[in-house]
């Protein structure tokens, strides 16, 4: 009886081999999910490219896509395969955040003041009384 012997390159080659069929199979899925996803698209929906620009389809032909980010805004044309997923809003920014109005944003009148230090030496040295009353007077 003679034993059968596997030489150790040839397993390492046919698990090399099985893991590169494994990987295109799964890019192959992607990519036809990716298809299907582009192929489904209809203006009005809110979609997201690759560049991160999130904006409603306005029109489709057969290669671009017409985005805008807002209602009656600027439209800027795209090539389909820049569009990368559904766009629900900018990612991790709550809907609450980004319906804010500038009315409900408060502008400190320097940058010392959002970081919580000590502005009374910065205020001394930039008070716009007195510079408009030197101004007024000249």
């Amino acid at each position: 009886m003679s034993q059968f012997k596997l030489d150790p390159m040839i397993i390492v080659l046919f698990l090399l081999i099985i893991g590169m069929v494994w990987m295109m199979t799964k890019q192959r899925k992607s990519q036809r999910e990716a298809q299907n996803f582009v192929d489904s698209l209809e203006p009005g929906q809110e979609v997201m490219t690759l560049a991160g620009y999130v904006g409603t389809i306005v029109s489709i032909d057969d290669h671009y896509i017409v985005l805008e980010s807002v209602p009656g805004g600027a439209q800027t044309k795209w090539v389909k395969a820049a569009i990368r997923k559904p766009g629900a809003g900018v990612p991790g920014v709550p809907q609450q955040a980004a319906t804010e109005t500038a009315a409900d944003v408060e502008i400190p009148d320097n940058v010392a003041k959002l970081i919580g230090e000590d502005t009374s030496i910065v205020d001394k040295h930039t008070d716009t009384t007195e510079h408009n009353k030197r101004e007024n007077d000249k």
